[in-house]
């Protein structure tokens, strides 16, 4: 044996002397750390020096695992330590083909190897627990015979001697680390998930900006958090994650690992490796760094807009700069320039499938101060668009993202229109569209519509679309805007050119009018307020349930009713009666009068029909309702089947209206009521 190491050099001899003082560093002490200093003593007096970063793992018998290496085109020395309950530890290194470069041939608590790549690259390391179980480190070295010899104090930081805590982290490199979360303190706990856990800490230096990917692949479920330059203050923590799917182990994919992707600028950062709840365990932990260019950089190579739309992607790009809206803007980025020959009116939409858009403007592409407009919405769930007005000149446009962890393609369009708008159908009072009664949504856009109409709460100076409805009988009309790229006003006057004929004027109107022709517009707030939008429109007749208010029939306690609503209408809408815009069956109203607080009962049968029983507050519809349930102090379906409903609740003194109706359309017919006021 002795002779076959003294074939090999003077470093096999080395080797040899080192395990014997390996072996007796475990005799002295059962801990790993020791003996790991004494490793490092013995081969830095050896002219080796220690190369990426310490791994540390634990193995049950028969296990094994896999840690990445990166390996430059020199000699480089591999060494692994068991714990005191190992008694056979086996490694072996993988080029990247998984084909066997070299193999420890000791059946030791510790391993070593030696291997000269003559190219750098990815190579496996396998750690397997032949016997025993526990605990391992493992340390690449460089150096020795074969290689020039570098000098011990040209290393990097080690991590010996460090606890992964905030007064002694340990130190992060590139390539993959593994540790234990067992050997941590309970000190520190992520902004994303509850913790009391155990955890390490990592120091990382950032040089230059940087795009830093950290990946833990946990045997637990894991938190990941990432500080900036003050380690023990929760205040400085740059980003947080729980639970992300990882498939870089050969185990599979997980849900209990971690991810954490930024873009870095030069500084000191900690990167924490935690547990949810109290879980803790090992992990592998996989960094990656990327050079990134500066804002500097990349503003010098942005791409210009031109009309209509340009397709890119955010595959690969970089979060370059943060917005005013969508929560800072943190995704990736791509940043185009559009030039503006005159004042004119602006639309902007950047669309995509794949990730949340957010779209923002600059005068100046590296100041963030410059930012003229911010949008992370638009008409579509896919869409962002901002519109407005803008001075003549040259502005970068970022396509962003509010997902910091998405990418994906996009489109982005710009549109221009002169400040006074080219003119759109219903652009005044000659060519009002005509509104149907029976319409529940309208469609519009006032981007290119001129001013022609203002109301009292706004529109002067704003680009506008003119409505025009006619009413037969006494109607309650009701708009609401659903959605819009502008901030828009509705005005009714009953004369679209004379302002003194102005009945409302607001984001939404709520009106009971009369007979008669009368005009909607849908109005810019502010000149600057522009672009589509979408509303809700309705006119019900309210002449047959003032009718039917006029004098309800009186339900007294412990009366029972017997009638049918058959012909008799519809003139409510209920809450409970399925959706509003699909009701249409016939009901009856009642009135009951309490002198006291009371717990009231109803119960409602209706043999052949789905009937629906509700109590109103008030008997007409009240004004400016954002629902029916505004009017409503209960409404029951079904109670035991569709032919039976009941309520049952306390009502304070005052007057009640009781509807008996059906449910959806065309549920009418025969009913008994009874109404109870109960101790």
């Amino acid at each position: 044996m002795v002779r076959s190491l003294q074939r090999r050099g003077g470093l096999g001899v080395a080797l040899l002397v080192l395990g014997g003082a390996i072996a007796c560093s475990a005799t002295r002490s059962g801990e790993l750390e020791p003996r790991y200093v004494a490793v490092h003593n013995a081969l830095a007096a050896m002219g080796l020096a220690q190369v990426g970063p310490i791994q540390q793992g634990s193995l049950a018998e028969g296990r094994e695992t896999r840690l990445r290496l990166d390996l430059g085109a020199h000699c480089t020395t591999v060494i692994a330590l068991g714990s005191a309950g190992v008694r056979d530890l086996d490694i072996a290194l993988l080029d990247g083909d998984d084909k066997p470069v070299a193999r420890d041939a000791t059946h030791d608590a510790q391993a070593t190897l030696r291997a000269c790549p003559e190219t750098a690259g990815r190579f496996t390391l396998v750690v397997k627990m032949a016997a025993g179980a526990g605990d391992f480190v493992a340390a690449t070295w460089a150096g020795g015979a074969g290689a020039p010899t570098t000098a011990a104090s040209a290393a990097p930081a080690l991590a010996v001697g460090t606890s992964g805590t905030c007064e002694s982290p340990h130190v992060l490199q590139p390539g993959a680390t593994a540790g234990n979360t067992r050997r941590g303190e309970s000190e520190h706990t992520g902004g994303c998930a509850s913790s009391e856990s155990k955890e390490l800490v990592y120091k990382l230096d950032v040089q230059r900006r940087q795009r830093v990917s950290i990946e833990v692949e946990p045997q637990f479920d894991s938190v990941l958090y990432v500080r900036k330059e003050e380690c023990a203050e929760s205040e400085s923590q740059i980003a947080c994650n729980d639970d992300v799917q990882t498939g870089g182990s050969k185990r599979g994919a997980s849900s209990r690992g971690s991810r954490v992707d930024e873009v870095l600028d030069p500084g000191v950062y900690y990167v924490f490796v935690d547990g949810y709840g109290s879980e803790t365990g090992a992990f592998r932990m996989d960094v990656q760094m990327a050079d990134v260019p500066t804002l500097a950089d990349a503003c010098r190579q942005i791409r210009p807009l031109g009309p209509g739309k340009v397709s890119g992607t955010l595959t690969g790009a970089f979060d370059n700069a943060h917005a005013s809206c969508a929560g800072d803007a943190k995704g990736a980025d791509a940043i185009h320039r559009f030039d503006l020959a005159a004042r004119a009116r602006v639309r902007i939409t950047e669309n995509s499938s794949e990730f949340a858009p957010a779209v923002h403007v600059r005068k100046q592409c590296t100041d963030e101060r410059s930012e003229v407009a911010c949008s992370d919405s638009g008409m579509g769930d896919e869409d962002a668009t901002w519109a407005g007005l803008l001075d003549a000149g040259s502005y970068v446009v970022f396509a962003d993202s509010s997902d910091k962890d998405a990418r994906g393609r996009y489109t982005i369009e710009t549109e221009t229109e002169p400040v006074a708008g080219s003119g759109v159908r219903g652009d005044g009072c000659g060519d009002a569209l005509q509104l149907s009664l029976l319409e529940r949504s309208v469609e519009g856009d006032t981007f290119a519509a001129r001013d022609d109409v203002a109301g009292k709460c706004g529109g002067q100076g704003a680009a506008d679309v003119v409505y025009r409805f006619e009413l037969t009988r006494r109607s309650r009309v009701s708009a609401r805007m659903q959605d819009e790229e502008g901030q828009h006003v509705f005005v009714v006057t009953r004369s679209c050119a004379d302002r003194a004929s102005e009945i409302a004027c607001g984001h939404a109107v709520d009106e009971t009018l009369g007979p008669g022709v009368y005009y909607l517009a849908v109005d810019g707030q502010t000149p600057d307020a522009l672009g589509r939008y979408q509303f809700s429109f309705s006119a019900r007749d309210v002449s047959a349930q003032e009718a039917a208010c006029r004098a309800p029939p009186l339900l007294v306690d412990g009366q029972t009713v017997t009638g049918t609503t058959a012909g008799a209408g519809d003139r409510f809408t209920t809450s409970c009666a399925g959706r509003e815009d699909g009701q249409a069956s016939a009901d009856r109203v009642f009135k009951i009068v309490l002198a006291s607080r009371s717990r009231v009962r109803l119960l409602l049968s209706t043999p052949t029909w789905d009937g629906v029983v509700a109590v109103r507050k008030s008997c007409m519809d009240p004004p400016q309702a954002s629902n029916v349930r505004s009017a409503e102090a209960a409404c029951n379906n079904d109670f035991q089947d569709n032919h039976h409903a009941k309520i049952e609740t306390v009502l304070d003194a005052g007057t009640y209206f009781v509807v008996v109706d059906g449910h959806q359309g065309k549920n009418e017919g025969p009913f008994t009521l009874e109404y109870r006021t109960l101790k």
